[in-house]
């Protein structure tokens, strides 16, 4: 009886060990073992690579065949003019300086833009065509560029300089000042400035990268089973007194007898 009852306890007494196992387990799988992921990383390193590469050719033919290739063109105003005999004094410069932040703010408004529309025949209204041109200002300086992009060359540059005509003519007279000169006429762009395709390819290769080591990354967090003997200490606290290697040693009789059989009708 009472080995009996020695018995009983020892297996009632297993199984609070066990469930306090798992609630270590548990615990410890909420613990992310960063070098474990690591090496996890390192394992799928072949096929990172070629997950980069995938990415970087995909991003790189998108923007090739698919996004049509920009230019663009400049004409530049200078905001300076003489008021007493074609000599330019200080007070011309000061005037210059406070004339071109209006310049900037007045070129972009729809009576000098449906004039540009008008005289170029665009198919496009005086929003579409603000999306197009670029203001700049330098510092320090009474310069004012107007920049315009487009996916026509030949446009872009005679936006650019219909723009600067029509605001020599038409702000002076509704600002009641000097007119600005034109100092720089727009030309024809020799080359492309948009897309860029080493931009569109590292962009391609990092998300390549990315989504598989998020894909890895997640398998591994989500995978709970037991794959060795380490990992049976690692979530139990118990170490195996022996492992069972895969052999073919331990085939049972009736395996071996498959094997034999496939093996003689072959010959």
């Amino acid at each position: 009886m009472s080995s009996a009852k020695n018995t009983a306890h020892a297996v009632s007494g297993v199984q609070p060990a066990a469930v306090s196992a798992y609630k270590a387990m548990e615990d410890d799988d909420k613990e992310i073992d960063l070098l474990d992921m690591g090496m996890a990383l390192l394992e799928k390193l072949p096929y990172i690579i070629l997950c980069l590469l995938i990415g970087a050719v995909l991003f790189n033919a998108y923007s090739y065949f698919m996004i049509k290739p920009t230019y663009q063109s400049t004409s530049k105003l200078y905001v300076v003019s003489a008021s007493k005999d074609s000599v330019v004094d200080l007070q011309d410069l000061n005037i210059g300086s406070s004339l071109t932040a209006d310049y900037e703010e007045l070129v972009l408004s729809y009576p000098v833009l449906d004039q540009v529309i008008a005289k170029l025949g665009l198919d496009m209204d005086y929003t579409g065509l603000s999306k197009m041109i670029t203001l700049e200002n330098p510092t320090n300086t009474r310069v004012l560029k107007i920049t315009v992009t487009s996916t026509d060359k030949q446009q872009a540059c005679d936006i650019a300089n219909t723009l600067a005509d029509v605001a020599v003519q038409y702000l002076p007279d509704t600002m009641s000042t000097n007119a600005p000169n034109i100092a720089q006429v727009a030309r024809v762009a020799d080359s492309q400035v948009g897309p860029s395709y080493i931009k569109f390819t590292a962009i391609g290769a990092v998300l390549g990268a990315l989504i598989y080591c998020i894909f890895i990354i997640v398998g591994y967090l989500m995978d709970d089973t037991i794959h060795n003997a380490d990992d049976m200490e690692k979530y139990f606290g118990i170490v195996p007194l022996t492992v069972i290697p895969e052999s073919d040693q331990f085939r049972t009789d009736d395996e071996e007898d498959e094997k034999t059989k496939k093996w003689r009708n072959k010959a």
